[in-house]
């Protein structure tokens, strides 16, 4: 159906709507001019023709409309219905508890923050090249570690006539000023240095007894530069540790030491200490071993369970501090494996805090500091259970005089888990003879428990016999 520009539908019916019947004209109106049918389509088949929009958005908005009311219908009954069901369980982990072997607390350490750089977009948003700006971490554990131990941790100097040079690592040998040495005088003594940690606010220094070696006196420099002369208090050249005692005014900061019961494998080591004479100088890795037996001291010396770690550790860092992320001594530097040059290949060892720390008390107490003593010959096993494999005993010794027999495989003693006979060496050495001990059998097949009582070392044995 056509209609005219002046059709007056055109006017009264702006949808479009079309008349099924006759309609009464409106007066007025000039006369309705010939129409002429085109096209007709039966009034019951309109399914062809198009929607009209107004109709169709008309439509949509109602349905929305309810849609929306049934939203808020069913977000209001949710608050009713679940206002007796209990708040969501917050879980907080936390990491292990560090026992500390010294009654001073933890150092703070700063709580790692990340933050975006002032001049360049903020973390997530995209930069000119189309990638993500990394955040700017300042919080670097490593960082915080290096404040809370550096001011632990001294310089050690000895005048090297003191030093005993058969020490498997002597400290590094440097004059003060190496490229003006026609300036010395020759009679100036020439120091060996090595590294220290401060045990207490007395100004009481642990550190290794080859670093101190035959010297009474020493000379320490502490982190801020001040000098003070310290005397020899005792050393332990069997396993290693000394102490050194500075008389000053000065406020000193002591390490807090950490139990080796809380060191594991992997965790972060960071080494601070004085290779070659440059003080203060931090390397950080990883532990690499726990528990690893090694001969360690000079003249009658003995296995020791040492921590093994790759972060650096060089002449110079021997009596120096390992520490733990929570700022922690956990060992103190002493040994490195070498492939005959002098320098560090990742394979560092520390005596732990605890064993280290043990000896200083019988230092300082008076006790002895010989080496434990049970009296067996022995090896691993080559098949079944690890252990230490008792090959022979020797007679008058407090192993025969416990019934311990050739063939015997140790497991534990006082609990502790034995894997190798190096293991067991070092277990029994460093207990102070007198105290008895509970050890844990296997003959044929059998488990039995012998109590025996650790004797003193007469003399330096092979390495094979304990």
């Amino acid at each position: 159906m056509s209609n005219e520009p002046d059709d007056p539908r055109s006017e009264w019916d702006p949808l479009g709507w079309e008349l099924e019947g006759p309609a009464e004209q409106p007066r007025n109106l000039p006369a309705p001019r010939t129409v002429e049918v085109v096209s007709w389509v039966p009034a019951g088949d309109r399914s062809s023709q198009p929607r009209n929009p107004a109709v169709v958005m008309l439509v949509t908005s109602v349905v929305l409309a309810v849609f929306g009311l049934v939203g808020i219908g069913i977000g209001v009954g949710s608050v009713f219905f679940n206002q007796d069901a209990p708040p969501p369980e917050i879980v907080v982990v936390s990491g292990p508890q560090v026992v500390s072997a010294s009654p001073q607390e933890s150092p703070p350490l700063q709580t790692p923050m990340v933050v975006a750089p002032s001049d360049s977009p903020s973390s997530g948003e995209p930069s000119d090249s189309g990638q993500s700006e990394a955040p700017l971490v300042l919080g670097d554990p490593v960082v915080a570690v290096a404040r809370a131990v550096i001011p632990s941790v001294v310089l050690i100097e000895v005048n090297v006539d003191a030093l005993d040079q058969e020490s498997p690592a002597p400290p590094d040998l440097n004059p003060d000023s190496p490229d003006l040495e026609s300036e010395i005088p020759e009679d100036a003594p020439t120091y060996g240095q090595g590294s220290g940690i401060i045990y207490d606010a007395s100004g009481l220094i642990l550190t290794n007894a080859h670093v101190l070696g035959e010297a009474e006196t020493v000379r320490v420099q502490f982190a801020d530069g001040v000098r003070a002369e310290g005397v020899v208090v005792g050393t332990a050249p069997a396993i290693d540790v000394g102490l050194v005692r500075v008389d000053t005014d000065m406020t000193l900061t002591p390490a807090v030491f950490a139990d080796r019961s809380t060191v594991e494998v992997g965790q972060l080591a960071v080494a601070v200490g004085s290779p070659f004479g440059l003080q203060q100088s931090v390397t950080s890795g990883i532990v690499s071993a726990v528990g690893r037996a090694v001969r360690e001291g000079t003249g009658d010396s003995a296995f020791v369970e040492m921590i093994q770690t790759d972060a650096p550790i060089n002449r110079g860092n021997s009596g120096g501090a390992l520490a733990n992320s929570n700022g922690q001594v956990i060992g103190m530097n002493t040994l490195i494996q070498t492939d005959g040059s002098f320098g560090n290949i990742g394979l560092g060892f520390a005596i732990p805090s605890d064993i280290a720390l043990n000896i200083a008390q019988r230092i300082l107490s008076g006790e002895s500091t010989e080496l434990g003593y049970l009296g067996v010959y022995g090896t691993d096993p080559e098949i079944g259970l690890p252990g230490a494999l008792v090959v022979e005993v020797s007679p008058d010794t407090p192993a025969e005089q416990a019934g311990l027999m050739a063939g015997d495989l140790i497991v534990l003693i006082d609990g502790e888990v034995v894997s190798t006979f190096t293991e067991l060496a070092a277990k029994v050495q460093f207990r102070v003879p007198g105290t008895e001990v509970e050890l844990e059998v296997v003959r044929d097949g059998e488990h039995i428990n012998l109590t025996v009582v650790i004797g003193s070392r007469p003399s330096f044995e092979e390495p094979d016999e304990e």
